[in-house]
């Protein structure tokens, strides 16, 4: 494990890492079981007892990051490879046909020595007594005596396979990881309404009708609550994303999508607005951190609820912050607000650079010093597995709404980002520059082209907008 100096009076070591030349290289052994798996599965790194990846920088702070994705999508991908998902089975046995030539799509109409010879094979992976038993004739027989991989080949060589939700879920979760937390809790709720195991050939549309009513009247969980209209609205995009990529994908005899235009019942007449900070609140806030700073010193969430309040980013793009995305010594200091794998972003348009005020840079300052060079800027709350952000979010609501000035407001840190829309608008900023500080996408052709506003702009017009809070103009 090599040490890397950051200054004279600091080095860290990066797990993982080698340095040949100028480059730092992710390098990490492949566990003894993957070895044989791989070879098993023909994959590239077959006979290999190492994953060796140029990082293509010579800056660990850059490289730390990098570092932490390799070793997570290894993680993932060899614990596939010991234990395969349902989407994993399916698609190992896919493969496994395919090498057979087989075609996956039409079995019957594949050359005959193809499937007589993987018959062949797959007897051999039978055990002698069911092999030499006369009574074992149907596929459904010898299902039982296969290992998942091949029972699945079999299934798909005679049409018995079934594509069931908890197919569905898992093959859509895997090629849109970012989609899996919604997707779960709506996979969850149908399954819990349907049964896990319905093929989704078998879902109809008065299935989803009653489903949409199910979760609009509190079915779902055992308090009884209902959600929202928009809530249950995010919960069908996810299921419909995830039935038109299994009807595609594994061409499935399926004319119409069931969860295409369903109708939601008074949809958007529950609608409440997120409220905003006053101006009064505004100081309160940052009157309740100053008198915490003075008395405890800074800390981690302080320095993040800062941030917040002057920047209008949201709280997992703040917490999230790789030590290498903050920026504190630039012409315009900024923080740079893009995907991690330990964080991902709500749309493209959140990939930004964002200017910092002088409050906002000096809380990012005594946050790089609270870290004590780890790679992340918040450790505490992020580390190379994920982003605590919703554990944040419930910290600092509470402590919001405990300060003078604040209580009993119902006011959150989520509420800092609509404060912030609030206050551009208020100093006539510019739509276009608006969405540029907060991230949203700018309607119309034109706003792709080009490369943005300068960061000097936008920081002056977020020092305008903060000014107005102060009791300025």
């Amino acid at each position: 494990m090599p040490l890397f100096h950051l200054s004279s009076i600091m080095a860290v070591k990066l797990k993982h890492t080698r340095i040949k030349g100028n480059l730092i290289y992710f390098r990490r052994r492949i566990p003894e079981d993957i070895q044989s798996l791989l070879a098993a599965s023909g994959s590239p790194l077959a006979g290999k007892s190492h994953v060796v990846v140029s990082l293509q920088t010579s800056d660990p702070r850059v490289a730390a990051p990098k570092v932490a994705k390799l070793v997570q999508q290894t993680d993932a991908e060899w614990e596939e490879l010991r234990r395969p998902s349902r989407a994993g089975t399916l698609k190992q046995a896919h493969q496994l046909l395919t090498r057979a030539g087989i075609d996956v799509s039409d079995p019957t109409g594949s050359p005959e020595i193809a499937l007589d010879l993987f018959h062949e094979y797959l007897d051999r992976r039978l055990p002698a007594s069911v092999r030499e038993d006369e009574t074992v004739t149907s596929g459904k027989q010898l299902d039982q005596h296969l290992d998942p991989v091949h029972r699945t080949a079999l299934q798909l060589l005679q049409d018995r396979r079934e594509f069931t939700l908890a197919d569905c879920l898992d093959q859509y979760v895997q090629a849109r990881p970012k989609a899996a937390k919604t997707a779960k809790l709506a996979f969850g709720y149908l399954s819990a309404f349907l049964g896990s195991d319905r093929d989704i050939r078998n879902v109809r549309r008065s299935d989803v009708n009653a489903f949409v009513l199910h979760l609009l009247q509190g079915g779902h969980n055992e308090g009884g609550m209902p959600i929202t209209t928009s809530t249950v609205n995010r919960y069908l995009n996810s299921l419909k994303a995830a039935f038109t990529r299994a009807i595609n994908e594994n061409e499935l005899d399926i004319r119409q999508n069931v969860f295409a235009k369903v109708e939601i019942p008074n949809k958007g007449e529950d609608v409440q607005a997120r409220d905003s900070f006053t101006v009064p609140q505004i100081q309160a806030l940052h009157a309740a951190i100053n008198k915490w700073i003075v008395s405890k010193g800074w800390d981690q969430l302080r320095c993040i609820l800062t941030v917040l309040a002057e920047t209008g980013c949201r709280l997992a793009e703040v917490v999230g912050l790789a030590t290498s995305d903050v920026h504190l010594h630039a012409a315009v200091p900024y923080i740079d607000i893009k995907p991690h794998a330990w964080r991902s972003l709500k749309t493209s348009a959140s990939t930004r650079n964002v200017p910092l005020t002088v409050r906002a840079l000096q809380a990012l300052k005594e946050a790089q010093a609270l870290s004590k060079g780890s790679a992340f800027m918040f450790p505490d709350y992020t580390n190379e597995q994920g982003c605590s952000a919703d554990s944040v979010s419930a910290v600092l609501n509470k402590w919001i709404r405990s300060r003078e000035g604040l209580r009993d407001s119902g006011l959150s840190s989520h509420c800092l980002r609509h404060t912030m829309k609030d206050l551009l608008r208020a100093v006539e900023c510019l739509e276009s520059i608006q969405d540029a500080i907060l991230g949203h996408a700018t309607p119309g052709i034109g706003a792709s082209y080009g490369k943005g506003y300068p960061l000097s702009i936008l920081q002056e017009w977020l020092e305008r907008a903060l000014a107005t809070a102060e009791g300025g103009t």
